[in-house]
């Protein structure tokens, strides 16, 4: 034991150790028990610790417990685990010591209570987990990373960084030219007839399949946008249902089969 680096508090095998009892609850002879718990079953325990000054150490693994039943009458030894060489002496010596620790706090309304408490629940015995591994060394790292991470991310988003040209238009929700090209407009406007609307959505990188494509008829209300015909709307973002958004206007698409028949000059 004298060789054994002190004990600085936390998890020792599986039990968490929390509360350590003054000497004066507990007296000397002993050593420095603690209130503790199991990690994988919530089960209360007291763990004791004998430093160097101690009368008693232990000398061989044992695993035992024990129980009492009031019908019919009966108290129970249980070995769980015992050394190929257990020596019985040494088991009864381990019973003599626990016997010792109860005497010395059975007064102790603190340790009634630890004691005769319901074992912790699966949900507190994880949040504990969770908030022992937040402090940890690697926990503060983690945590460190993500925010980095996320400071990087939020200067990206206001700066706007882009690796892309200059000259074209970005596209919300990556609908460019091509993916456009092979989607049908939800809604397109005949110039005689509004369509009912289904949804709002961002401005594609390309004309829609069905829709009218440049040269446009500025002369008809048309705008070119991206190589497609457009109509510009008075209403202002937030746009309607099945209106495009673009630069703080609401656009509608111009129909490739509903434009205005054009007169043929002789």
């Amino acid at each position: 034991m004298a060789d054994e680096p002190p004990f600085k508090g936390g998890r020792l095998g599986p039990f968490h150790l929390g509360r350590r009892y003054k000497h004066k609850d507990l007296g000397g002879g002993l050593g420095r028990l603690y209130e503790a718990h199991n990690v994988d079953t919530g089960a209360s325990a007291l763990v004791l610790m004998p430093d160097r000054h101690a009368d008693w150490e232990p000398m061989e693994d044992w695993r035992i417990s024990a129980s009492s039943h009031v019908s019919p009458p009966h108290v129970v030894l249980e070995v769980e685990h015992a050394p190929a060489s257990g020596r019985l002496p040494a088991l009864s010596e381990l019973l003599d010591l626990l016997a010792s620790v109860v005497e010395r706090v059975e007064r102790n309304a603190d340790a009634r209570a630890h004691l005769t408490r319901e074992p912790i629940g699966l949900r507190r015995r994880w949040l504990g987990r969770s908030r022992r591994w937040l402090r940890s060394r690697w926990g503060l790292a983690l945590a460190g990373l993500a925010t980095v991470t996320l400071g990087v991310g939020l200067w990206l988003g206001v700066t706007g960084f882009d690796t892309g040209p200059a000259h074209e238009p970005r596209t919300a929700h990556g609908v460019g030219a091509e993916a456009a090209a092979r989607l049908d407009a939800p809604i397109m406007i005949d110039k005689h007839e509004r369509g009912v609307a289904v949804f709002a959505y961002p401005m594609p990188g390309g004309p829609f399949r069905n829709q009218a494509k440049a040269p446009c008829f500025p002369d008809e209300g048309e705008v070119e946008i991206n190589g497609g015909c457009w109509v510009a709307l008075e209403k202002r973002p937030p746009c309607l249902k099945n209106q495009a958004e673009y630069q703080g206007k609401c656009y509608l698409p111009v129909g490739a089969t509903t434009r205005t028949p054009q007169s043929i000059l002789p």
